[in-house]
């Protein structure tokens, strides 16, 4: 049914849910998967300078981005071939709905036949200050998607 899955992470506890989700469905589909990290560097305007180890906001992005894929796609190749798992790093320099729409264009480029996220599930007040990148996505893209909601437990 899936050839090509795309699982987006970010290094938190709800995007490895999604991680390990994705690799059991591309395991059980035998299909492709693309491990994504869209980085953004003004998360990182926030950093006092001096804690900032780069020489600049979109070096420390792409710095931990890439420590993010390096991660997911070691746990990926514990499960699948090698030749079936991608990684890709997306830099958008703008808020959350830029982040979501360089998702969604990317995996309709790629052919992807489903978009795997992990959700905090953030409503209220949290929902309306920090926006939500799935509900993002799940607007702008054709694409079936796979919401992973975070454990009950507070964690993610």
């Amino acid at each position: 049914m899936y050839k090509h899955l795309l699982v987006a992470v970010d290094g938190s506890h709800t995007s490895e849910n999604a991680l390990e989700h994705a690799i059991g469905l591309a395991k059980s589909e035998e299909a492709e998967l693309t491990v994504i990290n869209v980085a953004n560097p003004t998360e990182y305007m926030a950093l006092a300078p001096e804690f900032l180890q780069h020489e600049s906001y979109e070096a420390a992005a792409l710095s931990e981005g890439n420590t993010v894929l390096d991660d997911a796609v070691n746990k990926a190749l514990k499960q699948l071939p090698q030749d079936r798992v991608h990684r890709h790093l997306l830099i958008a320099n703008k808020g959350a709905k830029e982040m979501a729409q360089m998702l969604v264009d990317y995996a309709d480029e790629k052919s992807s036949d489903l978009i795997i996220l992990g959700t905090h599930g953030r409503s209220g007040l949290m929902h309306l200050l920090m926006g939500s990148f799935a509900e993002t996505v799940m607007r702008e893209t054709n694409l079936p998607l796979l919401i992973i909601r975070s454990d009950t437990n507070g964690e993610g």
